[in-house]
């Protein structure tokens, strides 16, 4: 089984800057810290590309997923609702599990700025099915 947090991040992660930080008993909290790349386009915007914060929900659930329940998780569905725009600054990205069953599993994401965590930028929910791997 891998180590949640010491195992380097995904090289789509990497590149979004998204790193996991802390478990927690009912969720994982992981860290958004993007480079220019995570704005999108050839033109520096002064907002968050929204392809970023969905790999979030996607990564972050995984992460909920593999803490509370370790399998070959694989998301087969996905959500995300844009509430504000991001600004290119750290964000704080809270996954919980809210089911991992036999097969399927879902967790819920929140996604705030790293040092405002009661603004609420997106909200996610992406299910997973587990792999036979």
């Amino acid at each position: 089984m891998s180590d949640l947090l010491t195992d380097p991040p995904s090289p789509l992660d990497a590149v979004i800057g998204l790193v996991a930080v802390e478990l927690l008993e009912d969720s994982v909290v992981l860290r958004l810290d993007p480079p220019d790349a995570a704005l999108g386009g050839d033109q520096p915007r002064p907002f968050l590309h929204g392809g970023t914060l969905a790999t979030c929900v996607d990564t972050a659930g995984w992460y909920a997923l593999e803490h509370a329940s370790p399998g070959a998780w694989i998301a087969v569905d996905l959500r995300c609702d844009f509430l504000r725009l991001a600004a290119p600054v750290p964000h704080r990205v809270v996954a919980r599990c809210l089911v991992a069953g036999r097969t399927l599993g879902t967790a819920d994401v929140e996604i705030t700025q790293w040092d405002d965590p009661d603004r609420l930028v997106a909200v996610g929910r992406a299910r997973f099915i587990r792999g036979t791997g």
